[in-house]
């Protein structure tokens, strides 16, 4: 597997399938699949570590480029509530 550039708005990439972008674990981070997007003024983001059954969802009505940015504090988050 090689690196992955270019995508990494929501966090570094170690891999990347089928559009879902893949965090292997580091520190107290357990291994997160996420994955961004938006579409008519909705962005939305999605965040899951499959090995602690933690996964969280946002969604904002409105395209605000730094506010989709915090939106990738979801992976400290999950850290937090499901740490390795």
């Amino acid at each position: 597997m090689g690196p992955v550039y270019g995508l990494g708005e929501s966090g570094h990439m170690n891999a990347m399938r089928l559009g879902w972008v893949i965090m292997m674990p580091e520190g107290d981070r357990p291994l997160i699949i996420q994955k961004a997007g938006g579409s008519h003024r909705v962005f939305s983001y999605l965040a899951f570590a499959p090995s602690r059954g933690v996964g969280i969802f946002m969604s904002i009505n409105q395209f605000n480029f730094s506010a989709s940015m915090e939106m990738a504090n979801v992976n400290d988050v999950i850290a937090v509530l499901a740490p390795r």
